[in-house]
Formats: C-alpha cells, structure tokens, sequence
C-alpha cells in the first residue's frame, strides 16, 4: 500500500525542494510513496475528502486562510491526519501544540531532521495498516487497533473506539468490513467486533474488555469461536 504525503505550500521553490527531499527519502522503503501538492489551504480543504492523503506537510504563513487554521478545521471537525508544520517563525510553535502536530520543522527544512521525523511518523502510524474513515464529508485516519467494533445503523456505521469515543461513518456495515483486517470478526448482521477486545463468548453474545455485550449470530457461534481460539494462540 502505498504512503501519501501531502505538501501544502503557496511557495513554489519550497515545495519542489520537500518533494526532492521526500523523493531521496524513499529511496530504501519498502512502499511506494505518493506526493501531492497544494498551493493554499484552500484548495487542499476542496481537494481532500475525495483525495485523502496519510501525512500533511503544513507551511504556516499563506495568503487568506493560514496553515494553522487549516489544521484548526481538521481537528474541529475530529480529524486527526498526523500534521508537520513547516515555517520560518518559530512563534507558532505553542499553536503547533494546540492542534496536535506531530512536529514541527523551521525552515529551510534540514535533510536529516526532515528523515527523522519521517522515519518516526512510518513507526509510529504504520501508514500501510492505517484506513480512513469517512464521517460525513470528513475524513477521520483511525488505527484499527483502536477500534473495539462497529455497530450497524440503518445504511452508516458506528464505530466504537476502545477510549469510549465513536465516530458515525458514511460507510455500510458491508463496506466498513472490507475496511478493517482479519482480526475483526462478523458476529451479527449489525455488528464486527475486534478480537483484542473480547473477553469471553457466550452462546447468545460476546462479553467485550469493558463489560458491554454485542450480539452473535447462532449459525455463526462456532466460527467466532474458532477465530477467538486461534487469535490468542497463534
């Protein structure tokens, strides 16, 4: 699966350098990488629900609507594509904080701090396992390790996070279990439930870490039990 990264600059030179660089950079992975390129905030705000990216090189000081507004609007509307601002003043950087960035690189941006922080982004997000949810027009990057399960509603999906938090998807229960890997199981019509969060399964329902309880489907009783038995034992 292939890595995109966005460049969100209205400086031409700025933006063929971080290409170049990003280029050099991904000599030695092992995935493709995908750069695409924004000339304002604006255009990367019209462009993104249909051309979701994984990472955002952010430049701060643009024309009408500045980078740090941009990321305000993403985090606003639950957003959380991982964010590196790249400026020219370091005054901004409190704010970088406020919205959660993932760094922050003062410019012209160094080859090897640059690499660094590209190197612990693909560590820590595992961009090749990493689904984008769609939330109504917004999109919203999740972890599925981070999901517990999903619950069906009406043509949506809820999804449920194992901090409590839900999102309500766009995407139908059948599209959202294409979505998610092989450790989420379908165990209703209405419900996929992470395997890491089960605690036991019962004849009538599963009995999630949490002590909430989801539904199973009896003609699927002794396939979820196969699949629990042989997620902790593999």
């Amino acid at each position: 699966m292939p890595l995109t990264i966005a460049i969100c600059d209205d400086n031409e030179e700025q933006t063929a350098e971080l290409r170049r660089l990003l280029g050099e950079w991904s000599e030695d992975k092992p995935f493709a990488l995908m750069i695409d390129e924004y000339i304002s905030a604006e255009s990367f705000l019209f462009s993104y629900p249909d051309k979701p990216c994984s990472l955002l090189l952010l430049d701060i000081e643009m024309s009408r609507m500045n980078g740090m507004e941009l990321a305000k609007k993403l985090r606003e509307s639950g957003d959380v594509l991982p964010i590196v601002f790249i400026t020219g003043y370091s005054e901004y950087m409190n704010d970088g904080y406020d919205v959660e960035a993932l760094h922050y690189l003062l410019k012209p941006p160094r080859r090897d701090r640059l690499f660094a922080v590209l190197d612990r982004y693909v560590k820590r997000y595992s961009p090749e396992k990493e689904i984008i949810l769609d939330t109504g027009g917004a999109l919203r990057h999740a972890d599925p390790d981070a999901i517990a399960y999903c619950e069906a509603m009406g043509k949506k999906t809820q999804v449920c996070f194992s901090d409590g938090k839900t999102a309500l998807c766009d995407t139908g229960i059948g599209g959202m279990k294409k979505l998610l890997p092989d450790d989420f199981i379908v165990c209703h019509r209405s419900y996929i439930v992470n395997l890491r969060y089960v605690r036991s399964i019962g004849k009538t329902d599963i009995t999630l870490d949490g002590g909430g309880k989801i539904p199973i489907s009896r003609r699927l009783c002794k396939e979820i039990n196969d699949k629990f038995i042989g997620f902790y034992t593999r």
